[in-house]
């Protein structure tokens, strides 16, 4: 009976070992190192580019890579260009990576995470809004 004891501590010691190895870089390797993201305008139908390479008709999905903060700017006739950062911020994935590498402390998973964008998360909805182009006072003749 002592023995069974034994082997239910180990086989459950060893669970959590598992799990919490599974865990680590979980970031990247559950949400990958790029998110989707769908990018809407006031008014609709403007033209937005992301990064000076993508280009897209709002509304528009277009996927950013985790690594760094991206730059949209749209544009539409009779509105005033719109310029906007698209921000990364923490994942909720980086909890994974703290509670295994306690457990396990492997730097290796935070920092691989860190270095691929699995710490990081966009939002999924970005809303960019145009002001109209004010009418140029021009003097009458």
């Amino acid at each position: 009976m002592g023995s069974t004891l034994v082997q239910r501590r180990l086989s459950s010691a060893l669970a959590i070992m598992t799990f919490a190895v599974l865990l680590t870089g979980c970031g990247t390797w559950w949400h990958g190192d790029h998110q989707s993201v769908t990018i809407f305008t006031t008014p609709p139908d403007a033209a937005v580019v992301v990064d000076e390479r993508v280009h897209l008709l709002a509304p528009g999905t277009v996927s950013l890579n985790r690594k760094g903060n991206h730059h949209a700017v749209a544009t539409k006739d009779g509105y005033e260009s719109a310029v906007m950062t698209l921000s990364r911020t923490w994942s909720w994935w980086l909890l994974g990576d703290v509670f295994g590498c306690l457990i396990v402390f492997s730097p290796f998973c935070i920092m691989h995470d860190i270095d691929e964008g699995g710490y990081y998360t966009f939002d999924d909805t970005i809303y960019i809004t145009l002001d109209r182009k004010s009418a140029a006072w021009a003097p009458v003749k």
